[in-house]
Formats: structure tokens, sequence, C-alpha cells
């Protein structure tokens, strides 16, 4: 919480913004739970700034089709994004790195990296593909943590849905509560 409410005061989102986003985030993470279609999949489930993304594993094309339409009619959101990629039934034995290990990699290098707050960046990643979500006080922020985890050795690609703080986004949302 204490991290929570650091990243929020340094990113300038307020209070009631991260309230609502951590409410629709839940809605919309209850919502893929409650999909029967998706028993056994690990999807995660984040809102930032009203924006809602999906990350996990799906069985099949039709399948990440059908999270991204029940997702869709999560009341609330102004956008959804998804990254589901097919499960692969054979995983490459060997001196692979795993995904585990390589998203431990990433947020250690945002870390490490000066002018990032890695609280502020939240990390996926899925096939050796590093997801970047969250909000960032600005464009350097914004590239310097792309570089960092860029520059992670196993890292095949680059996923960014880091988000700029919305002025006029803030504006209205302040005046409405």
């Amino acid at each position: 919480r204490y991290h929570t409410v650091m990243g929020a005061a340094e990113s300038g989102l307020g209070s009631l913004t991260l309230a609502d986003d951590y409410r629709h985030q839940r809605h919309l993470q209850q919502v893929l739970l409650e999909e029967r279609a998706f028993a056994g999949l690990t999807l995660t489930a984040y809102v930032f700034m009203d924006h809602g993304y999906v990350v996990g594993h799906v069985r099949s094309p039709e399948q990440a089709e059908a999270v991204y339409q029940v997702a869709s009619k999560v009341e609330g959101l102004r956008s959804i994004n998804a990254f589901l990629p097919i499960k692969r039934t054979a995983d490459v034995i060997g001196a692979v790195t795993s995904d585990e290990t390589l998203k431990s990699e990433v947020q250690a290098a945002l870390a490490r990296t000066p002018g990032v707050v890695d609280s502020r960046v939240h990390v996926e990643v899925l096939d050796h593909r590093a997801i970047l979500l969250g909000v960032v006080s600005g464009t350097e922020e914004k590239t310097r943590a792309e570089d960092a985890a860029a520059s992670t050795i196993g890292v095949k690609r680059i996923i960014s849905w880091l988000l700029l703080p919305e002025t006029d986004y803030l504006a209205i949302r302040s005046q409405v509560f």
C-alpha cells in the first residue's frame, strides 16, 4: 500500500483515480474468472486511467477473441487491450530462460535504471516478450523503462502499454469527485 500511495503522489494521479482503477480492475478480473470457457487459464487484468488490459495465455485464437469480447463489456473502461498468445503444448527443454526468471530480471533492470520509478511499471513476460504496463511521469521515463526491458538478455520483444498522465482526464476526474 505504501508503494501505491507513493507512486500515486509521484505520478500526479489522485487517490480517487487509483481507487476507481482498482475497482475496475477487480471487476474485470472477476468477470474473466466467472466465465466458464476460461477455466484453467491464467489471465491477469490491469486498469490504468480507465484503460483495461488483459494478459495471459489462451488455447486458441477463438478463445483469445472470446476473452477480448468479454473484457470489452466491462462498464467504465475507456478502452481494452489484450496480449493473449496461444499456449504452446510442449515447452522447449534446455537452457532457455523461463518467463518468470525473465520477469524478475526485467524488474531488476527497471529498479537499477536511473529516472525510472519501478513501482509504477508493472511487468508481465509471456513467451519471452515483456509487457510493460502502468502510468509513468513522462516520455523520458517511458523510454528509459522500455530501453531497460529491451536490454535484458532473453527478452525477444517489448510491448509497451506505459501511459503518460492525461491532464484533461485528471482534471475531469477531480471535478467529478
